[in-house]
């Protein structure tokens, strides 16, 4: 036995030599898609939508720009929005008015010599946010300081499942990563919801006080958005979260890494275009967090 024994320890140590061998492996180059950011809402600013080409995996170099020859959206009652890319960077604008009104449908054209890339998206309402609470948290474990934490207070709509997307800012810098994919049907943190018309509950509700430069303090001012999204949408953005692995939703049963759905669709080969294409309502509310005696939030922490 004690020969076997230090002929296995051999083994494992031949073996852990082998590992430093450098093996090269030819990758064949991808195919070339188009990649198309286009999220528009009602808020009053520049509405944009990007187009960009893919690049290859182990490229270092900055996405290609896509030259489209013309890119607009049209609604139901036959508007015209057209988008325009002076600086030629991809990025294509529309400033004028408020852009998505609640209730209509909304279409994507993208258009380069024969091809045709098409989406479109349907504008749900949103309710309104009554008013952000905030409240003083001591420092826990793992934490340096202590933190204002702030929740806003809304109701979910009546009579429908309705999904909706909640964004943060810190004195109008909005969070980013993947903390920043906070979706919730019916204002919970369920995919099937909390209860019709019900409030938004944390941490749905909850601006993360994370570390130092995400934690609020007194003089901060924090602005939350609230963006209606339909189904199709909330799985997209759910897809692109579950990317991460670690931590993502479902991440034990996560699949390996690929490109995420789209709902662009091309006049030839689908398979050449990624992204996505939505029409949000946003509601939105700021509040100055300043010492405040007696504010509680709504809930209770666990």
């Amino acid at each position: 036995m004690i020969f076997n024994k230090y002929l296995l320890s051999g083994f494992v140590i031949l073996s852990l030599f082998s590992c430093e061998d450098v093996i090269d492996v030819d990758v064949n180059e991808g195919e070339t898609q188009l990649s198309i950011d286009a999220f528009i809402n009602n808020k009053k600013e520049v509405q944009k939508i990007v187009l960009l080409e893919t690049k290859q995996f182990f490229s270092k170099a900055d996405q290609p720009v896509y030259q489209a020859d013309s890119v607009f959206v049209t609604d139901d009652e036959n508007n015209k929005y057209i988008f325009e890319d002076p600086d030629l960077d991809g990025v294509y604008e529309w400033e004028d008015t408020v852009l998505v009104q609640v209730g209509r449908k909304y279409s994507l054209t993208v258009k380069k010599g024969m091809k045709v890339f098409t989406a479109e998206s349907y504008a749900n309402p949103v309710p309104t946010i009554d008013s952000i609470n905030w409240e003083y948290l001591p420092a826990s474990l793992g934490l340096d300081n202590g933190s204002y934490e702030a929740e806003l207070v809304s109701r979910d709509l009546v009579g429908q499942v309705d999904y909706y997307k909640i964004q943060w800012a810190k004195n109008g810098v909005f969070v980013k990563g993947l903390s920043s994919i906070n979706i919730s049907v019916d204002g919970s943190f369920s995919k099937t919801g909390a209860q019709d018309s019900g409030l938004f509950i944390p941490p749905i509700s909850t601006f993360p006080a994370t570390d130092f430069d995400d934690s609020l303090g007194l003089g901060d001012i924090i602005t939350y958005e609230l963006l209606s999204i339909d189904e199709a949408t909330f799985n997209f953005w759910t897809e692109v979260a579950n990317q991460k692995i670690n931590g993502a939703r479902e991440a034990l049963f996560a699949t390996p890494t690929a490109n995420v759905k789209s709902n662009i669709k091309s006049s030839g080969d689908d398979k050449l275009t990624l992204g996505w294409f939505s029409a949000s309502m946003i509601s939105s509310q700021s509040q100055l967090i300043y010492d405040k005696p007696g504010e509680r939030l709504s809930f209770e922490r666990n």
